[in-house]
Parts: C-alpha cells; structure tokens; sequence
C-alpha cells in the first residue's frame, strides 16, 4: 500500500503534535541528514509509523532509478560504454514483487536491522536495498 504525501505528512506530524519541542528535537529526522541504520532500527522498535514512511519514500525513489535507469538503457546502444554502466546499476539490484504491501516491506526491513546490528552504522538507505536484494532478487535477464 503506497501512501499518499499528505498522509505520510499527517503521520509524522499527528503523533509530535503533543510533544513538547525538546522532545521534538529528539525524535524528529533532520533535513539533509543521513539516516542510519541504528535510527531506523530504533524507529522500527518505537515508531512503527515513522520506520514505515521512512522506507516508503525510500522505496519511491527506488522505483523511480530503476525506471530511469531501465529507460536510459533501452535508448543507448548496446556497444557503448554508457550501456554497460547503466546495466551494472540495475542488475543485481532488488525487484519488488507488484502485490508488496507497506506493511510487509517495513516488516522486512526492520527484521534485517534487527538481525544485523553489527552494520548499524551505515545508511538507512542502503540496509533497506540490501535486505530487499536478498528478500527480492532481480533475475538476470
């Protein structure tokens, strides 16, 4: 299930509303900053809600390299350096099965945080990509 931007926005914002501004300061993420895999492990605990829109955007930009990267690849010709470039992003990346819902994707990404804590300290992002290649593995082609 994909939500929409103004109810992931009513998600993050609902909850904090009774907060108070140091508590804000706290568990608010910060614009431009790297989420890691420890606060996303930490959400995922905590803030189930928070974890889930935090890997539905990550998932959205996703989806949108892999269009980009898919398109730019069909307009290159196939003996040009550009065309193997952009074939080596996309093979061995994650292909999500059409019927993945949030709640399963959060799921799956959570239990990786959960079970690789030894890698914490690296991007969010990137803990997400790889505990989805090995749950979704894109078949070479």
């Amino acid at each position: 299930m994909k939500l929409s931007l103004s109810v992931a926005v009513l998600l993050l914002l609902l909850p904090q509303a009774a907060l108070s501004e140091e508590a804000l300061q706290e568990t608010t993420p910060i614009i431009g900053h790297v989420v890691t895999g420890k606060q996303l492990d930490e959400w995922c605990k905590e803030d189930r809600t928070l974890a889930s829109v935090y890997i539905q955007g990550i998932l959205d930009e996703a989806q949108r390299t892999k269009n980009l990267t898919i398109r730019a690849t069909k307009q290159t010709p196939k003996n040009s350096s550009r065309y193997e470039r952009y074939l080596q992003q996309f093979v061995g990346a994650f292909c999500l099965p059409p019927d993945l819902s949030n709640a399963k994707a959060t799921a799956i990404a959570c239990k990786w945080m959960s079970e690789h804590s030894w890698q914490l300290e690296r991007s969010a992002s990137s803990l997400i990509a790889r505990s989805y290649k090995f749950a979704f593995p894109c078949l070479e082609e």
